[in-house]
């Protein structure tokens, strides 16, 4: 089904990183696939800002091969991976590119790509993953800001023994 959904984990106090940038604390529950597999295998775009871009190179060896990505970014992005490209654009030009698409999208992250685009209507479903942790402080979900006031409309939950709790929903 065509749309953007913003898929991510965030802390039980509404972090997705610590302060640095990290998402070291997430290491912590990797042994379970959580539908990760299913989830990827239905995207057919993928979109990310600039920070979260550079924190998945990071890791090593891209991880989305196979699937095309935009990031957002002002600069450009130096030698990219096959598929990944940089849309130069603000949010709003990014979510009238989306909406054309005629394949489902994943907003990876950060918090301000998912703000953004949540204020230009682009997020059609919201799939978080609670993770029992609290962070304290770091960058929030919505960073740079809170979306517009949305009706959220409860799609599934799904719970593991290991405390993460799954909330997927439509907006709007």
């Amino acid at each position: 089904m065509p749309g953007c959904v913003a898929y991510i984990a965030a802390s039980l106090d509404g972090f997705i990183a610590t302060a640095d940038g990290s998402v070291a604390w997430l290491e912590a529950f990797q042994a379970t696939d959580y539908g990760y597999a299913e989830f990827f295998a239905g995207i057919g775009t993928l979109v990310m800002g600039r920070a979260t871009y550079d924190q998945v190179l990071a890791f090593g060896a891209w991880p989305y091969a196979g699937k095309p990505c935009l990031v957002l970014s002002r600069s450009g992005i130096a030698n990219p991976p096959e598929g990944v490209a940089a849309w130069k654009g603000d949010a709003a030009s990014l979510a009238t590119h989306l909406a054309q698409l005629k394949e489902r999208v994943w907003v990876v992250g950060g918090g301000k790509l998912i703000a953004g685009l949540l204020a230009e209507g682009a997020v059609t479903e919201l799939d978080l993953f609670t993770m029992p942790v609290l962070l304290g402080r770091g960058i929030p979900l919505f960073a740079g800001g809170h979306p517009p006031a949305q009706k959220l409309s409860l799609l599934d939950t799904q719970t593991w023994p290991n405390g993460v709790v799954r909330l997927r929903y439509a907006i709007g």
